[in-house]
């Protein structure tokens, strides 16, 4: 065994399992007896006081009792409110909900659409581009075509 003791072999040593070569080193080193020793004086010790503090009167644990019911029966008078405030808490972030998930999404506004005079002013430039006939012209043919309509309606009723 090379230097001192691990953390298992103390870990080991310190539950009173040890091996071989952790007994010969604990026979052959004092320092490590003696601070094995200082954890067994240690480890007493916590035992002692553990049973003592285990260890106390019937009147000792009947005051332990009632005061743990004082104090158990002065939350119960407490919480009542509390219940009330969670309830009502409740009921009230479900009809937020119930309202925002009803509503129904807004109607789109129509607006309705002016007709641009630049627009207006293209599309005359563009028909008197297209036309064959002189713009003076122009009435005399939608007379002829108005006369030419109330023909064929005659003829076709």
């Amino acid at each position: 065994m090379n230097g001192h003791l691990n953390d298992e072999q103390w870990a080991a040593a310190a539950l009173q399992e040890i091996d071989e070569p952790v007994a010969r080193h604990l026979a052959d080193c004092p320092a490590c007896r003696g601070e094995l020793a200082s954890f067994a004086r240690a480890a007493e010790t916590a035992r002692a006081w553990t049973r003592s503090a285990a260890e106390q009167p019937e009147a000792f644990w009947t005051r332990q009792r009632t005061g743990i019911r004082a104090r158990f029966e002065a939350r119960e008078q407490l919480r009542p409110w509390k219940r009330w405030v969670w309830v009502t808490a409740t009921v009230t972030l479900i009809l937020v909900a119930a309202t925002l998930l009803s509503r129904k999404p807004p109607q789109p506004v129509r607006t309705i659409a002016q007709p641009d005079p630049d627009d207006a002013l293209l599309l005359s430039v563009q028909q008197s581009i297209r036309s064959d006939l002189p713009a003076a012209l122009r009435p005399a043919a939608l007379l002829t075509r108005e006369i030419d309509r109330n023909e064929a309606r005659q003829h076709n009723p």
